[in-house]
């Protein structure tokens, strides 16, 4: 419909001088005829799309055709179409859930290259289990975030001066990301020290590596493996990282999934499946009520684990956890997780991207975990003013960090 707008505003005949009594009467019904046309083609496709009949939705799509029609004939400027059908799809997605979103071109183009693990942005991993706040979760090295002093537990509160606050996350973090070389200026609160700064920086293209891993300092014979979030590359990166640690001759290993919001449910399905003894991963639940089980082949390292999660550990992440808690596999060490137990599917809709929550699932055991989190086995919280620790080069360790390398002790020791 945008294309349509802006063909006729160009034809020759539009743009040619008119004079006379006949050309005037043209000029002021035209775009009457033009509004007309538009509110019958959308009305169309949204009874084709819909699979409605229209005449028994009159009052319903009726109003939207109203609305619409008063802003393109009054509102004080002119709107293109695209933004006006945008926003009314963006606005009837937000009605569903916070999880599901419509993405324009630009937004979807951005959450691809997010999921593929290649950004344009500053350096920072925010997390999505809670919507209204942009919480940083990561700080990558030798990034323009990291240059610039900020670390894990800040929050962003403002881009360039506008106001990230009760903002779409998507959008929000659309105006942190951009073009390598150009410049955001971004407000920060730490809360831990009770101020907020403002810190310019210049963007940088991104390879986000999900997976770190080393040997615990100090402790040579335990692998610390990280894994921030869960990308289209995460398992392999995993399955790498246990290779290069040789995990096959370490006593035991401690997985850090604290901060995780989550990713691509495939890549969590792999990752499982070298920490848990059986096949079933998790299992989907659609709308209709039926479950599928969702297996994994990865090999079972049959090593002794610990798996650190606090509060912002979501979604994917959680399908980690859930299996090593109901397998037995592993002991959970930290605070309950966030509790976000759907699971969305991404729609391609020309350029643009629908983002819809189609299924829930449920753990090994089938336990529904969305709006209830995952308890760990041991439970250990951050002291007041205390960061996590994640991937150290040395001690001394955060509190959940140290808990977890106690627990792994006993365990080996058994």
């Amino acid at each position: 419909m945008e294309d349509s707008n802006t063909d006729a505003n160009n034809r020759p005949e539009d743009r040619a001088e008119q004079t006379g009594p006949e050309q005037a009467e043209k000029r002021s019904v035209r775009p009457w005829r033009y509004v007309l046309v538009v509110d019958l083609l959308i009305l169309l496709a949204l009874a084709v799309c819909f699979n409605i009949v229209v005449y028994t939705n009159y009052n319903n799509i009726g109003q939207l055709f109203r609305v619409f029609t008063y802003i393109q004939n009054n509102y004080v400027e002119k709107v293109p179409v695209s933004n006006l059908v945008d926003g009314a799809i963006s606005g009837m997605v937000k009605t569903l859930d916070p999880y599901s979103s419509y993405q324009n071109a630009e937004q979807s183009e951005e959450f691809r290259q997010e999921i593929s693990g290649r950004i344009g942005g500053v350096g920072i991993l925010i997390s999505s289990a809670d919507p209204s706040k942009l919480l940083v979760v990561k700080v990558f090295s030798d990034s323009p975030a990291e240059r610039a002093g900020l670390r894990t537990g800040d929050i962003i509160i403002r881009a360039d001066g506008q106001s990230l606050l009760d903002m779409d996350q998507d959008k929000a973090v659309a105006l942190i990301r951009g073009e390598p070389g150009t410049e955001v200026t971004l407000d920060v609160s730490r809360g831990d020290e009770g101020r907020t700064f403002s810190a310019t920086l210049r963007r940088e293209y991104i390879v986000v590596p999900s997976v770190e891993g080393s040997e615990l300092p100090g402790q040579p014979d335990i692998a610390l493996i990280a894994v921030s979030s869960f990308t289209e590359q995460t398992g392999n990166e995993f399955e790498q990282m246990l290779r290069e640690l040789d995990v096959e001759h370490k006593s035991g290993v401690i997985l850090d999934l604290r901060y995780n919001s989550g990713g691509e449910v495939r890549a969590a399905l792999k990752t499982a499946g070298f920490l848990v003894p059986g096949e079933e991963i998790f299992y989907v639940v659609g709308r209709d009520g039926k479950e599928t089980a969702e297996t994994s082949d990865s090999p079972y390292m049959q090593k002794p684990l610990v798996v650190l999660v606090n509060e912002y550990s979501a979604s994917a992440s959680e399908i980690v956890a859930g299996a090593v808690k109901d397998y037995g596999s592993g002991k959970l060490v930290g605070v309950k997780t966030y509790g976000k137990g759907v699971m969305q599917t991404v729609y391609d809709v020309q350029r643009s991207s629908l983002v819809l929550t189609t299924n829930k699932y449920l753990t090994p055991g089938r336990n529904d975990i969305h709006g209830l989190g995952i308890v760990p086995d041991v439970e250990v919280a951050l002291a007041a003013g205390e960061t996590a620790t994640i991937m150290p080069e040395a001690e001394p360790f955060d509190s959940q960090l140290r808990e977890a390398e106690r627990v792994l002790r006993e365990m080996t020791a058994e």
